[in-house]
């Protein structure tokens, strides 16, 4: 008897939480891609890129054309980042509260509300997510688009 209350106690534990652990996933389909460049497509194909001479910035590229705004955000510069050969992830950095304001709106337009923790805001899929950061001390932040599936 004990068995089968055991048994009945985890199917609906199991009924009740499924449900709040597939709510953490956003509804609405995540981006394909980044300004014309599609997630996983191959390096020698992503035209117009350059690699980051700086130390520490292996496999990470930039448009010498970048377009510094996003939405109604003024941004900073935007970082293409590459795993085997295959753009993986896109940072993108601002300065100010304001332009933090106007990309987590934009976020939330599109996809809805997202989850805060600290100072990180995001949006998660089962391969996907999104991540904006602000910094109030330095007064800069961080937007990344991460590609999680596996890369082939």
């Amino acid at each position: 008897m004990k068995t089968l209350h055991a048994l009945i106690l985890t199917i609906i534990l199991t009924a009740l939480i499924s449900p709040a652990m597939a709510s953490d996933y956003v509804e609405t389909p995540p981006p394909t891609g980044f300004r014309g460049f599609t997630w996983g497509m191959e390096l020698s194909d992503a035209k117009g890129l350059s690699p980051v001479a700086e130390a520490g910035f292996k496999n990470t590229y930039f448009r010498q054309d970048e377009k510094l705004t996003l939405g109604e955000a003024k941004i900073k510069s935007v970082a293409y980042y590459f795993k085997k050969g295959k753009l993986y992830r896109v940072g993108v950095a601002f300065e100010g509260r304001v332009n933090q304001f106007f990309l987590k709106d934009m976020l939330m337009r599109t996809y809805g509300p997202g989850r805060g923790v600290g100072i990180r805001y995001g949006w998660m899929w089962s391969d996907f997510s999104i991540d904006l950061n602000y910094n109030e001390e330095m007064k800069t932040g961080g937007l990344f688009y991460t590609y999680e599936a596996p890369l082939e």
